[in-house]
């Protein structure tokens, strides 16, 4: 009631939002009256407010795992992408090297080998661009 941010600062309204909430939870069966003298009543808890309460903690306890597996998933099959793509990678420069090679023990073969060598090189690049990007999605899942 002190604090100013309270949304019932004034005490009637207080014990009116109190009173409303307190008979939601007795028409829930959650709160029963044990003793009633005139106007003051004394409430208990029932055994269904606490398997209730023990269903929202575990439920929520649930909800955080469920997450927290979820973000495993997506970390793993991040990385499982990224496996795979420095393999093509590294297949697409193993390609680029070999036509250099045989380009300079074959120059007569300029003309065919030229062309090839620039499709690897293209695709060495467009992976690396990939895995690039992957890398960073890990970096910024794991933070």
């Amino acid at each position: 009631m002190a604090i100013p941010s309270r949304a019932h600062s004034d005490l009637k309204l207080a014990r009116q939002y109190i009173r409303r909430n307190m008979l939601k939870l007795i028409s829930t069966g959650d709160l029963k009256i044990v003793n009633s003298e005139g106007r003051t009543h004394q409430y208990q808890l029932t055994d269904l407010f606490s398997l209730r309460l023990a269903d929202s903690r575990v439920s929520s306890v649930d909800t955080i795992s469920d997450s927290i597996t979820q973000h495993e998933k997506v970390e793993q099959s991040l990385v499982e992408r990224l496996h795979q793509q420095k393999l093509m990678l590294l297949t697409a420069m193993g390609e680029a090297e070999e036509y250099d090679a045989i380009y300079k023990e074959m120059p007569c073969m300029r003309a065919q080998l030229q062309e090839l060598y620039n499709e690897s090189r293209d695709r060495c690049s467009k992976l690396l661009g990939k895995v690039k990007a992957i890398e960073n999605l890990i970096n910024i899942s794991s933070r």
